[in-house]
């Protein structure tokens, strides 16, 4: 775990830095807080004879705060949750963290220079990686951080755009070979860096619509870090180690001025140069469509929803693939009921497929999960909140199918 303390310091240092900044300024702050009971029906995301359920209760402390001056804004952004689980004896508690920052400055009125970075610790899939390489729950301090680096320029010649970006995300689960003396481990498979390069340039066709086309490329490169065997054979991470190319299109296009839809398309090459090290040997190079689109509609006052689609390669938690291709659709709606009662609602499919190795037969998993949540705010600071999560995994392999219910009511706060 010396890794997390090292990830955990750059991102500790750089809050400390700009505390003095923040001080310039007033109060563009806000602080809230969360108490929950829950029960959740299968919390160690176990098929159906391995299923333990339980009543809890959490705690979640959140704050946020804006600083501008002249160019510059910066956004903060911190929470904190502990989960207690009425069923488990040992290690009854669950402790999660995440921070957000923000740094944007415009260099000149057409070029803006953004950087930020997002570091979480959590044992839920849905915090750690949000095209999640895994939808099964991981108990213990797994270490999710993700830097970006962004540079634009507007109109660099009349109607034309340009964007470069760096963005590194790294991964550190705490269970290894050493702590569970299993082989496949949470660290064997998903603990790894990837560094993700892009340049793109976009033409303004219409202002009036806000319509543009888009082309660009990426590359792509994954690293695995854990040094425990993926499986008896003795085969290492390493060897699912990837290089990717992206060459993409796209375009955007306001309809109304509530509807907006973004689409791009292209082909992504993978390579993966240390296949020949897995016995029996991965392949080494595969290549498959990448897609990213999605329409977003503002469609009354404070109500909006959204409807995407997303096609692109992922690391995966299968010790027999190299990595996974992910068809991803999602949803949302957050409706205001009226201007104290407010709703939403999220759903999600997930088709993974999986190429094994030679001799292997191919197979996937099928992953769907929703959820509805209702907020009354019956004090202006005060709200009654109540929800309900459902996620389900149908899986070829054994082991991995799984159905999970879960419900919670509390209070928030907030100032």
């Amino acid at each position: 775990m010396n890794r997390i303390i090292a990830t955990t310091g750059v991102v500790a240092l750089g809050a400390a830095a700009i505390q003095p900044a923040l001080a310039q300024d007033s109060k563009p702050w806000n602080l809230s807080t969360s108490v929950r009971t829950f029960y959740d029906d299968n919390y160690l995301t176990q098929p159906k004879g391995g299923k333990r359920a339980s009543w809890g209760a959490e705690f979640s402390p959140s704050g946020a705060y804006k600083f501008t001056r002249d160019q510059t804004t910066l956004d903060l952004s911190s929470r904190y949750g502990m989960r207690y689980y009425e069923d488990r004896r040992e290690n009854s508690a669950d402790h999660s963290f995440d921070f957000g920052i923000n740094l944007e400055h415009r260099l000149t009125p057409k070029q803006t220079l953004t950087l930020s970075d997002s570091f979480a610790i959590a044992q839920e899939p849905g915090v750690l990686d949000q095209v999640a390489s895994t939808f099964l729950r991981t108990p213990g301090n797994n270490l999710r951080n993700n830097v970006q680096l962004k540079y634009g320029w507007d109109d660099i010649i009349e109607r034309w755009s340009g964007e470069l970006s760096y963005a590194n995300t790294y991964y550190d689960y705490q269970q290894d070979f050493s702590s569970s003396g299993l082989t496949g481990s949470r660290s064997a498979l998903l603990d790894r860096v990837e560094h993700l390069f892009t340049v793109a340039g976009r033409y303004r066709i219409f202002d009036e619509t806000s319509t543009e086309l888009l082309l660009g490329y990426s590359f792509g490169v994954t690293d695995s870090t854990s040094k425990d065997p993926l499986d008896v054979a003795g085969n290492l991470p390493k060897s699912r180690d990837s290089r990717s190319h992206y060459f993409f299109t796209g375009a955007g296009h306001r309809f109304t001025t509530d509807l907006r839809v973004n689409g791009r398309v292209g082909v992504q090459y993978v390579d993966y140069p240390n296949a020949s090290l897995a016995a029996p040997a991965f392949q080494k190079s595969q290549t498959s469509p990448y897609v990213d689109a999605n329409a977003n509609w503002d469609y009354a006052p404070n109500s909006t929803a959204q409807l995407g689609v997303r096609l692109t390669r992922i690391t995966t938690d299968v010790t027999t693939s190299v990595d996974a291709a992910a068809t991803t659709i999602y949803s949302s709606l957050n409706h205001e009921i009226t201007p104290d009662l407010k709703g939403s609602l999220l759903a999600q499919y997930q088709l993974s497929e999986y190429r094994q190795t030679v001799g292997v037969r191919d197979v996937s998993d099928n992953i769907f999960t929703a959820g509805v949540n209702l907020e009354w705010r019956f004090h202006q600071n005060v709200s009654l909140e109540g929800g309900y999560n459902y996620d389900r995994q149908d899986a070829d392999l054994p082991g991995r199918s799984y159905y999970r219910n879960r419900l919670y009511l509390g209070l928030k706060a907030s100032w």
